[in-house]
């Protein structure tokens, strides 16, 4: 096991275009962390630079104390598990384990017998060992990339969007399999995904990623309980949080559809400010006739038409469009483009109780819990009402060095220890957009001789290959 440590990551490509732009990151030994962000973010990439198949172009990646950007892949000692699983077809189940155990000609017979087999346990494959990945399905496939990385005892695992290739069911049960075996082994794990419901459940940590630039790095509740911006906190939440535009008078802000009062720490945060973008998440919503009264009077209520409901049996969400401004909504719009939601609209996402009898069309009343409400600054995107230390210079919003704890896991290696994450300004200093993911499957990192090539020094050529972007 060891930690990993990036210091202002760079990876720009032949026509000047940033895919990564200045991260800076700290992995604890140990500490499962996730990388996430929509399409076109550079988590895939920053992920491939840690195992080598992509050039640094700025900055310094480290594996424990030895800096490793002059390193060739095989020589970082990373095991790598990919979308595609990247298995050799004509392999058994047995010999695509033993694979990296067999290449390397440092194990006899009997230990490769013994690894392979104590791998096959852990991830029940026991009754496939002699069959070929044509004759598995998805998730069999998938542990069987899995026990190729456990039996190299490696440095770290590195997870390339694992289950993007999985149904519904069986990333539920990948995603417990994989959380149980990185509990139970306590290596140092960093995972990709674009699905936050994998970044909340699996990891210590996540840091968020914008157009290749770390917005922030915390653990799964502190990002959603305090986003650091607009983006955070439009991208994590399912659905995502409301966004309503605020006119501030003094102590009150007026919504489209109602006027609340603002606490006295509220007031302070937004004096001298006209215009701000409230944020509050769907379940600080309530049909208004559910609300005990010793409750009701600690919140707002108003009266809204139902545009649409969906009752899903333990849960039911209530639509209610409102208007905006104009340069509002075309900033929702881009931010819904970016994220890929279709609910970042001018419109409320109420998350009711499912005995709520309220029916689209008819006009309902609502309850607000105001004291849970976040306040955004239209132009920065910053959150005025996060805790942690902001500043605002020049429209970017950084966020202060400062340490955050891992959550601690009870299990089997014992107490997790603390990282550090140094999370980025939102944009660049010229203020200019950079970003993109160039992803690609690759093969185990074991078999990859140089920088961006994945074919084996010797034996197989392994069935998928990586290839750098373009430029």
């Amino acid at each position: 096991m060891t930690s990993i440590t990036m210091n202002n990551i760079v990876k720009e490509y032949g026509d000047g275009f940033a895919a990564v732009n200045d991260v800076s990151l700290d992995i604890a030994d140990g500490e499962f962390m996730i990388l996430v962000g929509p399409s076109g973010c550079g988590k895939s990439t920053l992920l491939r630079m840690i195992v080598g198949l992509e050039d640094i172009t700025a900055g310094d990646m480290l594996i424990g104390d030895e800096r490793v950007n002059d390193l060739a892949p095989r020589d970082r000692n990373l095991s790598m598990v990919f979308q595609n699983y990247a298995l050799y077809p004509h392999l058994t189940v047995y010999e695509n384990i033993a694979f990296p155990l067999r290449l390397s000609k440092d194990f006899d017979e009997s230990t490769i017998d013994g690894k392979v087999r104590e791998a096959s346990a852990t991830l029940e494959l026991d009754e496939h060992l002699e069959r070929k990945p044509a004759n598995l399905s998805g998730g069999q496939r998938q542990r069987v990339a899995m026990g190729r990385a456990i039996v190299r005892e490696a440095r770290a695992f590195l997870f390339d969007e694992p289950l993007s290739n999985l149904d519904a069911k069986l990333r539920g049960q990948m995603r417990t399999e994989i959380s149980r075996m990185q509990r139970r082994m306590g290596i140092t794990t960093v995972y990709v995904t674009h699905d936050q419901t994998e970044a909340m459940t699996l990891g210590d940590r996540v840091a968020v990623l914008r157009r290749g630039i770390l917005q922030q790095c915390a653990t799964p509740r502190e990002l959603y309980e305090h986003p650091i911006n607009l983006f955070v906190a439009g991208f994590i939440g399912s659905p995502p949080m409301n966004f309503i535009p605020g006119e501030v008078d003094g102590s009150t802000m007026k919504f489209p559809f109602t006027t609340v009062q603002l606490t006295e720490d509220q007031a302070k945060t937004v004096s001298g400010k006209e215009l701000v973008l409230a944020g509050i998440r769907p379940e600080h919503f309530e049909d208004a006739s559910l609300v005990d009264d010793a409750k009701r009077d600690e919140g707002t209520t108003f009266d809204a038409e139902v545009d649409v409901t969906e009752w899903l049996g333990n849960e039911q969400y209530a639509y209610v469009p409102f208007d905006a401004p104009q340069d509002v909504a075309n900033q929702l719009k881009e931010l819904a483009q970016e994220l890929d939601s279709d609910a970042l609209r001018t419109q409320l996402v109420v998350s009711l109780d499912p005995t709520s009898q309220m029916r689209e069309g008819e006009t309902a009343t609502f309850w607000i819990d105001t004291s849970r409400m976040h306040l955004f600054d239209p132009g920065s995107g910053a959150n005025l009402t996060n805790p942690a230390a902001t500043v605002e210079r020049e429209g970017t919003v950084v966020q202060s060095e400062a340490s955050t704890p891992i959550q601690e896991r009870d299990d089997e290696s014992g107490a997790r220890p603390v990282a550090t994450a140094r999370a980025q300004d939102g944009t660049s200093s010229d203020g200019a957009p950079r970003a993109a993911d160039s992803s690609s499957n690759t093969s185990d990192t074991s078999n990859t001789g140089d920088t961006g090539d994945t074919g084996d020094t010797e034996g197989d050529t392994p069935p998928a290959a990586a290839a750098a972007p373009p430029g």
